[in-house]
């Protein structure tokens, strides 16, 4: 690891200490990994192993190779091999950037495909005005993939990448930095300074433990992608509420994981959970998990007042039905016999 890649770890270390009051156990800890190590699971040759160290650059690749297989893609339209090709060269440009190998044989059935889905799959429903995008937040961000697209494809966005594990934290700044058009955000590069202003085009990058920072109504759409059944429940919890706050009325939550069956931390239940705290589900993909695609898409949207209210007939809307309904059955008679009546006053 390079001296610039070990202060970078230092600065992860120094602030999470530092914000010792906001960073409780259970908010900084990637449970899925602690039960894969008591298990003493070997991982496969070239792929990391051990996410409580940071490893520098070259970690990158390594992270990459945990995408195994050629993915499934029930999409197959030439906007999915747009995506994945632009995918393709950003990665390539970063993997440069940072030294290290590009491992082209397999990259656009997975790395390419996976960051391609995760791009249209959000954006396919049209939504009014008031929900157009403009900050996206990535919640357990990996290696930082989802900017690959989010923030070229969409320049004039304000992506928020948010993660507390030490590698993939520092991979995520590393990753930001290669990609990135202008300067990174990192609220590790100066805790006491850093300020976020939703809407403000470009990378921004801050830990979990801080997502106080992030104002109420705010965000547009959160991803959380193969992240939520990795976690304790009373995190999932925790920042299930927190996306509810920052998201704006109408917001989306976008959700790509195994949901039924791969809930190796616990069988706490999301769907349920967003279905009592304030979220409408607008999609679920009609799809068989690894056969159509890696992973069942789902978009919740945060409950907007204004269309609950909307749903909700009023008085008028009673009173208009009735006199439909009599109307109906007098075959038209009461309307006009009130048109009559209202002719002779």
């Amino acid at each position: 690891m390079t001296g610039r890649e070990q202060a970078l770890e230092d600065r992860f270390h120094s602030a999470l200490k530092r914000d010792a009051a906001h960073a409780p156990d259970w908010m900084t800890r990637w449970d899925y990994q602690r039960i894969v190590k008591k298990r003493k699971r070997k991982a496969e040759e070239d792929v990391i192993d051990d996410f409580t160290r940071f490893g520098g650059a070259a970690d990158l690749p390594r992270w990459m190779d945990w995408f195994r297989n050629d993915y499934p893609d029930y999409i197959a339209d030439h906007r999915i091999a747009n995506l994945t090709a632009a995918s393709h060269k950003n990665d390539a440009h970063i993997l440069k950037v940072l030294g290290q190998p590009f491992k082209e044989e397999h990259y656009d059935k997975r790395v390419g495909l996976n960051n391609a889905h995760d791009h249209l799959i959000p954006q396919l429903l049209p939504v009014p005005e008031r929900n157009k995008l403009r900050t996206v937040l990535d919640f357990g961000a990996g290696y930082g993939r989802q900017a690959n697209l989010w923030t070229t494809q969409d320049p004039g966005l304000c992506y928020v990448g948010m993660d507390a594990i030490v590698n993939s934290y520092c991979l995520q700044h590393l990753y930001y930095e290669a990609l990135a058009q202008g300067p990174v955000n990192d609220y590790i590069d100066d805790p006491a300074n850093f300020r976020f202003s939703p809407g403000t085009a470009g990378i921004h990058h801050i830990p979990t433990w801080r997502s106080d920072l992030i104002p109420d109504n705010s965000v547009e759409l959160v991803l959380c992608v193969q992240v939520l059944p990795e976690l304790n429940a009373k995190l999932v919890r925790h920042m299930l509420a927190e996306f509810h706050r920052i998201l704006r009325p109408g917001g989306a939550l976008y959700i790509r994981d195994h949901a039924y069956w791969w809930k190796p931390t616990g069988s706490f239940d999301v769907e349920r959970h967003l279905a009592g705290h304030g979220f409408d589900l607008a999609f679920k993909a009609h799809v068989i998990d690894q056969t159509d695609i890696h992973g069942i898409p789902r978009i919740w949207r945060k409950s907007d007042p204004r269309v609950i209210a909307a749903r909700t007939r009023t008085l008028k809307h009673k009173i208009d039905q009735v006199v439909v309904n009599i109307d109906t059955l007098t075959g038209g008679g009461f309307k006009r016999t009130v048109r009559k009546l209202k002719g002779k006053q």
